[in-house]
């Protein structure tokens, strides 16, 4: 009976070093987790040695808790130890638990603690770290890791899909996807696979992945905006690529045309931010920026160097004195100033529509302080708004005036 039992336990013992996972559990090296084999990969949870215990503290609850380790399905779990003043001795301490998983500190972008996923070959594809951690207890973070490995399960099956596509614009088209995967890294090799699948990148998806939106030297600003306005109607950008776009236009706008002309630039641009995606960061900070980065230009304000767009762009003037049918006077007076000021036309609009324009242009100088354009408006206003365009070079903005309308 005792030989019996033995050789059970012997058996169960050789089984057990020899299956894979069925259930995480935790190792205390990578090694010895290599050896049982796990389906699901790695998850580490990561903590600062000797320098923050409640990270320690926390990462050690975590790893133990039932449902944390019930979310990471068949993944192995090691702990692991990051130390903030690193040296060959404690890189070594680090070596001995991660093995091919690397030492943390090489992730420059993570803070610690912090849970990390691997695949089984030993790429990490996504974090836990930060206030999503820190603030969350066992049950959210069971969630986080299920959620992230629900995410792995998508990824891969798009992986799947585009590997068995025939064409290769439906090849690419998952391919894509899978790099979108919400709070994954994309998958290893990506670039290379679409390169082989579409080496011309004829359906425009290699583009996608690789897009990138920036200011071109020399580029005027109505350049600038149709570039952008191509890119937010590109459906093969995600949501995320075109907020990263009107955030880069939102920061040139403003400082090329400044918070009054570029105005209703930045609100149509943090607005399309926002729609794309309101939850997210940037989605957040489209109110804020409309907020608080636009001025309306009004009657009264005049024109100075605060006013006056850095390029030429036309600058939408509210409140103005306009509601009868007749000619009207607009009439530029410099105060002070070294420079003169450029006026190259002058629109009274009504809403989306011009009714009158004076489209000479004129400069207003220390020789010639005055300059009146003349707008002849044929019927009644409800809605006026006085559109100039000033043509002052970026360096020749140092003049300050009035600006004052009237019926003759």
């Amino acid at each position: 009976m005792k030989k019996s039992l033995i050789l059970s336990a012997l058996v169960l013992a050789t089984l057990t070093l020899s299956s894979p996972v069925e259930a995480a559990q935790q190792f205390q090296t990578y090694e010895s987790a290599q050896k049982v084999g796990s389906k699901e990969g790695y998850i580490v949870f990561i903590y600062p040695a000797d320098w923050d215990r409640y990270g320690e503290k926390l990462c050690r609850k975590l790893i133990a808790d039932e449902g944390v380790r019930k979310a990471a399905r068949k993944s192995a779990l090691l702990l692991a130890p990051i130390y903030q003043n690193r040296t060959k001795e404690s890189n070594d301490k680090a070596s001995k638990i991660l093995g091919k998983l690397g030492i943390p500190g090489d992730m420059a972008d993570i803070s610690y603690p912090a849970i990390a996923f691997y695949e089984p070959g030993g790429r990490m594809y996504a974090t836990i770290h930060g206030e999503a951690l820190m603030k969350a207890d066992t049950a959210k973070v069971a969630r986080l890791i299920q959620e992230k490995m629900e995410a792995k399960e998508q990824q891969d099956e798009l992986l799947k899909q585009a590997h068995a596509a025939k064409d290769a614009g439906e090849k690419n088209r998952l391919f894509l996807a899978s790099s979108r995967v919400s709070g994954l890294e994309w998958p290893g090799g990506l670039r290379n696979a679409m390169n082989q699948a579409d080496p011309n990148d004829a359906n425009g998806y290699i583009s996608a992945l690789n897009f990138g939106f920036g200011v071109k030297n020399g580029e005027s600003m109505e350049d600038f905006l149709k570039r952008l306005d191509a890119v937010l109607a590109n459906d093969r950008l995600s949501a995320w690529q075109k907020q990263r776009a009107c955030a880069v236009a939102i920061g040139h706008i403003r400082r090329s045309l400044g918070t009054m002309a570029g105005g209703p630039y930045i609100t149509k641009y943090g607005r399309a931010m926002h729609e794309l995606d309101p939850k997210s960061s940037l989605g957040l900070a489209g109110p804020v920026v409309m907020r608080d980065w636009v001025r309306t230009y009004r009657y009264g304000h005049g024109w100075s160097p605060e006013v006056l767009p850095g390029c030429e762009a036309p600058l939408l003037m509210h409140d103005v004195p306009v509601d009868k049918a007749g000619t009207y006077t607009v009439t530029f007076k410099i105060v002070t100033g070294r420079d003169a000021l450029q006026v190259n036309k002058i629109r009274l609009m009504d809403g989306e529509r011009c009714v009158a324009e004076d489209t000479t242009a004129r400069a207003v100088t220390w020789g010639e302080t005055t300059q009146v354009f003349t707008l002849n408006v044929k019927k009644a206003v409800k809605n006026a708004a006085l559109e100039i365009t000033f043509g002052n070079a970026p360096d020749k903005r140092s003049t300050w005036g009035n600006i004052t309308i009237e019926r003759k």
